[in-house]
């Protein structure tokens, strides 16, 4: 377990979250929900060596909703990600947690508020959740 350890801070120390930090913080400031930073997960269903991820942002709750913040430089197109990016994701999928992407590029381009689109995204993918539970 201090292996995990070590990798999980480790993997905190080398995360690009300085990269996002402006955008994630406009998003935590301005969206009426209140969104974590620096969360880890960790679940046997994650492809990653150490069974770790760190999701930009994430909602703590019954169920915690995970928010990734992407750019098409860094992630690829939405609905057409990197390699990395949809290994991401279907790690997400694979461990029943749910998420949804908020992709920089395309809500400028479609003129959206980040963090309204946050909000907005959060409580849709709350409704989606709810549904699946029989």
């Amino acid at each position: 377990m201090k292996s995990n350890q070590r990798f999980i801070d480790k993997a905190k120390k080398n995360a690009v979250s300085n990269f996002d930090q402006k955008k994630l913080e406009y998003i935590q400031t301005h969206s009426k929900l209140n969104w974590l930073s620096g969360n880890t997960l960790i679940d046997p269903k994650f492809s990653t060596p150490n069974k770790v991820r760190l999701p930009d942002l994430m909602i703590k709750g019954m169920p915690e909703i995970i928010l990734e913040h992407d750019s098409t430089k860094l992630h690829g197109e939405l609905g057409w990600e990197n390699e990395r990016t949809l290994k991401r994701n279907q790690d997400y999928a694979r461990a029943n947690r749910p998420f949804f992407v908020i992709n920089e590029d395309l809500a400028k381009l479609l003129g959206l508020d980040q963090a309204a689109l946050a909000t907005y995204l959060y409580y849709h993918t709350l409704s989606q959740f709810r549904a699946y539970q029989l």
